[in-house]
């Protein structure tokens, strides 16, 4: 970089300056007002290091040598050292904390970035290390309050979302327990046909579908048997990964056992174990809401929040607490009801922003059963205040439990291989009871689903948005049953009574709302 007779280039120069300077400036007038008597480490050292910082980088940019922003750092850091030592001899008993020495070291950093180009970067280093240094009572009384379970369960919680869940296969189990059936011969691109040669005495048969996976991609679609002979099969693949498929490739088929493929099917172990991971989520969170803002406000904001991201996981964390805390339940049912009914405006407007038509044929009764959850909250919340006096603080063991999340995983799964059998046996003629089922698990994919088949013609309007309000029906009183199973007795009574005053009041909404007779499935 050549200064000579560039004004625009000196002008930049000297901001940058004078940028370092001010980092400077403001991390020494921090140690000053902060009362560090360090006569190694006072405002204008601060200063002094944030130009020598800049100088060193300027220099290195100069003269294409990196090694002189190394060279400035070790004369700064040998100035840092000798202050520290005569600092310590010189004190005797006094605190010979390295505060001050590394603010030292990344001022003259600060004034290196400044130059170099990262401005932005320097400044938010420059406020990181204003914030830590002048946050010295608010840290020490942070970690004295700090207790050691806590310590263990925030460590538990990270190594099963950064180390157990990463290393997880995003595939179904399915994937996993396949046979090989045949080695593809020819592909076309027109209608998807694809030919193979069978092996090991796979059983074809013409108009069958059959479920195709490779070692590489797992499950790929189906393949629908047009042809069959012990030489040769072909077919029409079914699916959207066609393009995984090229001559030459083995493809294999489920296990001979069409109720095991289907349970396998159903589990996803990084799926299930991202569900565990938001569950300790949401309960960490509600921990640390509730010993910032205290146990009433911090429960309620936390069934608020988790409403609207899942009140299945919610509902799960505040079952957990509900056993270690039974004088809390009705806190605790605050929290579940406020999620429950978040859960159906949330749902209306998911279902808005690709079924205008749907939304408002459904909107009456979601809105209802939303309204009325609302209702019970306010219900049990102004109950509580009134009996608040006399139930104490709050304080739980444990704000993160390894035991109950591999239960809810547990738990998580039956429900899901449960669901998956129903909708495989039943089919879509047996929509209720699909709706039903899959609600227990998800009222999102359910709820999707009727809008894909009322958006094709499938169903009428009424019977989509009937199904869809069942399905919301089921997620909730599936809320109930995980309170029953996981939770403490005395939740669940409270819940009983406020999802039963829920679902009477959707039920009785959606047989007044709509035509039955007109209900038809198309």
């Amino acid at each position: 970089m050549d200064l000579s007779g560039h004004d625009s280039t000196l002008l930049t120069l000297f901001l940058q300056l004078g940028l370092a300077a001010a980092l400077g400036f403001l991390v020494g007038l921090e140690r000053e007002m902060g009362g560090q008597k360090n006569p190694h480490g006072g405002l204008r050292d601060f200063v002094m290091f944030a130009l020598v910082g800049a100088v060193s980088g300027l220099a290195a940019t100069l003269y294409d040598n990196s090694w002189l922003i190394f060279a400035g750092f070790a004369g700064v850091l040998v100035l840092i050292v000798s202050g520290y030592w005569l600092t310590i001899l010189r004190g005797g008993e006094q605190d010979t904390g390295i505060t001050t020495e590394m603010a030292s070291i990344l001022t003259f950093f600060m004034g290196v970035l400044v130059i170099k180009g990262a401005m932005a970067l320097a400044i938010a280093l420059a406020i990181a290390v204003l914030l830590i240094m002048s946050q010295k009572t608010v840290i020490r009384r942070f970690s004295t309050n700090v207790q050691r379970f806590e310590l263990d369960a925030t460590l538990k919680f990270l190594i099963i979302t950064f180390i157990i869940l990463p290393i997880l296969p995003n595939r179904t189990l399915d994937a996993y327990f396949t046979l090989p059936v045949g080695t593809v011969t020819a592909v076309s691109e027109a209608g998807q046909k694809l030919s193979l040669v069978p092996k090991g005495g796979y059983d074809f048969e013409v108009g069958n579908r059959l479920d195709i996976y490779t070692s590489a991609d797992g499950s790929l679609g189906k393949m629908l048997v047009e042809q069959a002979s012990p030489q040769s099969v072909s077919g029409r693949f079914e699916g959207e990964r066609f393009d995984r498929i090229a001559p030459g490739s083995e493809l294999r088929g489920p296990l001979g056992v069409e109720l095991v493929s289907i349970l396998l099917s159903a589990l996803n172990p990084y799926k299930i174990w991202l569900i565990v991971v938001l569950v300790s989520l949401v309960s960490s969170v509600g921990y640390i809401l509730i010993k910032i803002m205290g146990s009433s406000a911090g429960i309620g904001l936390t069934g608020l929040i988790g409403g609207l991201a899942s009140s299945t996981v919610t509902t799960l964390s505040f079952s957990r607490r509900s056993k270690e805390m039974p004088t809390w339940n009705a806190n605790f049912a605050v929290a579940v009801i406020l999620a429950s009914s978040v859960m159906f405006p949330r749902l209306l407007l998911q279902i808005g922003i690709v079924n205008q038509a749907l939304m408002k044929n459904m909107a009456v009764p979601i809105l209802v059963m939303g309204i009325t959850g609302l209702a019970m909250a306010a219900f049990f919340f102004f109950r509580v205040k009134t009996q608040e006096s006399g139930s104490g603080e709050m304080s739980f063991s444990n704000p993160f439990s390894l035991k109950s999340a591999i239960t809810f995983a547990l738990v998580f799964s039956a429900i899901l291989m449960l669901t998956r059998l129903a909708i495989s046996y039943l089919g879509s003629a047996w929509l209720p009871v699909v709706a039903i089922v899959s609600g227990l698990t998800d009222a999102d994919a359910i709820a999707f689903s009727l809008s894909d088949a009322q958006q094709a013609g499938m169903i009428s309007l009424d019977w989509a948005s009937f199904n869809l309000v069942l399905g919301a029906l089921s997620n909730t009183f599936m809320k109930l049953f995980l309170v029953f199973s996981l939770g403490h007795r005395g939740l669940f009574k409270h819940m009983l009574f406020a999802f039963l005053v829920i679902g009477m009041a959707g039920i009785l909404t959606i047989f007044l709302y709509y035509d039955f007779e007109s209900m038809i499935v198309r």
